[in-house]
């Protein structure tokens, strides 16, 4: 279950990485998550239950519930 402060992974789609990051915003099917390297912030968009997709920087990135 997502809850607010929570640590999430998220996969970059192009380049395989993972990065770690804290959910800062739950709102409908969208969470924004603050990643902790570089402070970057990235919109994700629920597809289907359980995956999040969502773009920042040229990038894609997925996160898996």
């Amino acid at each position: 279950m997502l809850t607010l402060d929570a640590k999430v992974s998220l996969t970059c789609v192009e380049t395989d990485h993972m990065a770690q990051g804290t959910i800062i915003r739950i709102q409908g099917n969208r969470v924004d998550v603050a990643l902790d390297q570089g402070g970057l912030l990235v919109s994700l968009h629920m597809k289907k239950a359980g995956l999040y997709v969502g773009s920042q920087s040229g990038l894609e990135f997925v996160m898996k519930i």
